[in-house]
């Protein structure tokens, strides 16, 4: 058990490090086949 005001920015920290930019595409169009 850790404190929530000690643990909340270490859980923080982490998380950051999967942060990623947004792709570009739509979801649709990443599935495509542009032959429709």
């Amino acid at each position: 058990g850790m404190d929530r005001l000690q643990g909340a920015p270490q859980a923080l920290a982490d998380l950051k490090r999967f942060d990623f930019d947004p792709p570009t595409a739509s979801f649709d169009a990443a599935f495509g086949s542009g032959d429709d």
